[in-house]
């Protein structure tokens, strides 16, 4: 639902500035320059692989 996305998009981006050093600072377009850069490492290809291969949970 609506209501589902922004609170995940919230708590996510409450993690990603919990690593962010004084985030305030940084400009949108410097956060995506760091996350391509982080996401375009294979280490971090191999473990998202990995992540979304494990088994879904059953939804109620």
């Amino acid at each position: 639902t609506r209501k589902e996305r922004t609170h995940r998009l919230c708590t996510r981006g409450g993690m990603l500035e919990s690593f962010l050093q004084e985030p305030e600072r940084l400009t949108d377009d410097d956060v995506m320059l760091l996350l391509k850069l982080i996401f375009h490492r294979q280490d971090t290809q191999e473990l998202l692989k990995k992540l979304l291969e494990r088994e879904k949970p059953e939804t109620p």
